[in-house]
């Protein structure tokens, strides 16, 4: 099968024209000094979950996540996906949530968002988090989540701070611990910008540009280290226009575009199929928030996304993810209020239902698989401008949510 190619227009940035037209250049050798880490961004205005916020501290918004367990699998999607220039195959793995003597409780994820103060003063924020959830009991801590009598879950986290770049990117964590940003936004201009982390040199080193610049987008990074990017915002407009980068050859390929133009959307695999779903198609107050989800087959010879099933409630900010042969679109936001309501789609029957609520409404946070258990962390509740730093686990029973204990967090 082969991977379709478009034409790019006159004004997409390219590498040159970065390297020559930029203030605040990224080296490519070895010598590039780190970026600041107290670097503030001040955009005239601040866009969070897709609404304008004029008024005191904003909410925080998570532009991206990407979720690796200790053991090297990827909680982001349920089937790998690998790709060559020519090629996208599927290599299924159906136990890589199987519980065994190896789990030590321990996943890595890299978390990106936002802060505004009063004074509008953007912060960005890139962290590496190593969280280790456990079940007390008394004689040991078991391979698996489940509650003892006294219900007595605890999460611990350690948190290092990344150099911040810039805001709207997305992160994902290599399968050989490097960190990669892609994108993003100064307040005043999308970049198309890949990005290494030298932890040896605690430096970003540039390795390739997007065809777009944009922000705000959803990606999709596979086991294999290849990365779709889908959506977002871009320097007039919003996008449709999807991307994937082909880690092996370091180069960055067209797939068809989306049907409909979102940022702010979440994505997802299965099985060789990209969905992705909500996110809205304006800037600020304008625009509509999408029930839509669109999918998209890599083993058809000739690629289009089709229009599935809808979501029951429109939602951007969201997070979804694949548990159990089963599709979560889990919180988000309606672009006025935060949501704590899941939905889950069936594969077999096309057909979304009610899942149980979060007990926090939140937007722009993680869902990642722990030992076959679905945790959500972080994310925001707009209502009061909180970061929120609880996490929430699904009963065996996928019938309601825990509430994990905190313990040693930031």
């Amino acid at each position: 099968m082969d991977v379709l190619s478009k034409a790019l227009p006159d004004d997409c940035l390219n590498k040159a024209d970065f390297l020559k037209n930029e203030k605040n250049k990224i080296g490519e050798d070895d010598n590039e000094k780190a970026l600041n880490n107290e670097e503030n961004f001040h955009p005239t205005n601040f866009a969070t979950n897709g609404t304008s916020n004029r008024r005191g501290k904003s909410p925080l918004r998570e532009n991206s996540i990407q979720v690796v367990s200790k053991d090297g699998g990827d909680a982001n999607g349920a089937d790998s996906v690998k790709v060559n220039p020519q090629q996208i195959t599927l290599e299924g793995k159906s136990n890589r949530y199987v519980n065994g003597a190896n789990a030590n409780g321990e996943v890595h994820l890299v978390y990106a968002y936002v802060l505004s103060d009063s004074k509008k003063t953007i912060l960005s924020n890139s962290e590496l988090i190593s969280m280790h959830i456990s079940a007390h009991t008394s004689a040991h801590i078991p391979t698996h989540i489940s509650t003892d009598k006294d219900k007595n879950y605890t999460v611990k986290m350690k948190i290092k701070k990344l150099p911040s770049l810039r805001n709207g990117h997305f992160l994902c964590l290599t399968k050989n611990g490097e960190i990669l940003a892609i994108g993003g936004c100064d307040g005043k201009k999308k970049y198309g910008l890949v990005e290494k982390f030298c932890a040896d040199k605690q430096t970003w080193k540039q390795i390739n540009l997007m065809h777009f610049p944009r922000s705000n987008f959803c990606g999709v990074c596979t086991e294999d280290d290849d990365l779709f990017i889908l959506g977002g915002e871009g320097n007039h407009h919003i996008l449709n226009s999807v991307e994937y980068y082909d880690s092996k050859i370091n180069s960055w390929r067209s797939l068809p575009p989306l049907n409909c133009v979102r940022h702010s959307a979440s994505a997802t695999i299965f099985k060789n199929i990209i969905f992705v779903l909500g996110g809205k198609d304006g800037i600020g107050d304008y625009g509509k928030v999408h029930k839509s989800m669109e999918m998209l087959n890599l083993k058809d010879k000739k690629m289009k996304w089709i229009m599935g099933k809808p979501l029951k409630q429109a939602r951007l900010g969201l997070a979804t993810v694949v548990f159990q042969d089963k599709l979560y679109a889990i919180g988000g936001s309606t672009g006025v209020k935060d949501l704590s309501s899941v939905e889950i789609y069936d594969f077999q029957t096309g057909e979304w239902t009610g899942g149980p609520s979060l007990n926090f409404s939140r937007s722009n946070f993680v869902v990642f698989v722990w030992n076959n258990q679905l945790v959500a962390y972080g994310g925001v509740s707009k209502h009061r401008g909180d970061l929120i730093k609880r996490a929430e686990i699904l009963n065996e029973e996928g019938t309601r949510w825990l509430l994990l204990n905190e313990d040693g967090s930031p």
